[in-house]
């Protein structure tokens, strides 16, 4: 089979995998491996197709044969589920954990890390989860995983709220509604959206909200501590007439990243009352603004003809504060006490 076929064939088993035909896909990829018995994707698609059909040793043989022939992570993650089906929850969490280290910005990954520790240390699951959400916040899988997750160490609020984001994003996912049902919420429709159900009018942040504003302050701190660092090397060369235009850039994409998760997260929200509540993200927020304010400064001063990088040192530093401030505060609410 050329790769074209060989593609075509393995999407064709995923659909029918997905559809619930786990045989006919387990058919269709033995054909596959017939051919090419170290396609270690096709491998890993034998797995899910077993694992689908209930026969988690089958799909562990084949995790292990993907992982045999060189697959990255999806044979590990594919192994941990497998492993957990059969019962081995410490052999899961260690093929999770290799899984993460092969590939720690692929976020299911992280969703199946969460999973296998479970409520063996549901801490570690509930830092996997959010994880999982930093990297993938328009999946709906990573969502109802921290929901589950936030169960587990008692956080109903943030539960509710996870299960609320995964039927956003997937209207079908029953997993989700069973769950909001059982924290007391109204049995939602097939088609009902969470805004529909119950309008939820937010008066504070909730964990997840706040983790994004961190994650946004932060983007937006190593893009202007970048940034300024780029401007001032090339200062160094006196080209002072084109480097305004790029600090008016700078300070756009800041606005840009900030403002889009505020609208995102906090739309509605008391800035004052959340800022004297959550004193860090003031802090985070503060070194943002004075950073910001500083880079206008110094672009209006070059677009008047001055020839200084003075203002720029100030931006760096500050701004560099800002990111580390922030990156504490999402470690800290990933690996909640």
């Amino acid at each position: 089979m050329a790769d074209e076929p060989i593609a075509v064939a393995l999407r064709r088993a995923a659909d029918l995998t997905a559809a619930g035909n786990s045989d006919a896909a387990i058919h269709v990829v033995r054909g596959v491996l017939d051919e090419h018995p170290t396609h270690s994707e096709a491998w890993c698609y034998l797995g899910a197709a077993y694992l689908d059909a209930g026969d988690a040793e089958s799909s562990l043989d084949a995790a292990k044969q993907a992982i045999r022939h060189g697959e990255r992570s999806w044979g590990y993650r594919l192994a941990s589920v497998a492993l957990m089906e059969l019962g081995r929850r410490d052999e899961a969490v260690v093929s999770a954990r290799e899984a993460v280290r092969r590939d720690s910005q692929d976020w299911r990954c992280h969703v199946a890390l969460a999973e296998a520790l479970g409520m063996d240390d549901p801490q570690e699951s509930f830092a996997a989860a959010c994880r999982g959400i930093q990297l993938a916040n328009n999946e709906a899988r990573p969502y109802e995983v921290l929901g589950d997750a936030a169960l587990r160490v008692h956080d109903k609020e943030t539960a509710r709220r996870a299960y609320y984001e995964a039927i956003k994003i997937d209207p079908a996912n029953q997993h989700a509604r069973t769950n909001l049902v059982r924290l007391g919420r109204p049995q939602l429709g097939t088609t009902t959206t969470p805004a529909q159900a119950e309008p939820v009018v937010q008066v504070h942040l909730g964990r997840i909200e706040e983790l994004g504003l961190w994650l946004a302050l932060r983007r937006a701190s190593i893009g202007l501590a970048i940034g300024s660092l780029v401007l001032m090397l090339v200062g160094l060369d006196e080209t002072y007439s084109v480097l305004g235009w790029f600090g008016l850039v700078l300070l756009l994409f800041v606005v840009f990243v900030v403002g889009s998760a505020w609208v995102k997260f906090a739309r509605g929200v008391p800035v004052k009352k959340t800022l004297l509540d959550h004193r860090m993200l003031a802090v985070a927020a503060g070194l943002l603004g004075l950073s910001s304010v500083l880079l206008i400064v110094w672009t209006v001063l070059v677009a008047l003809g001055a020839q200084t990088l003075n203002p720029l040192t100030i931006v760096l530093v500050t701004s560099v504060a800002s990111v580390v401030v922030s990156a504490l505060a999402i470690w800290r609410r990933s690996h909640p006490k």
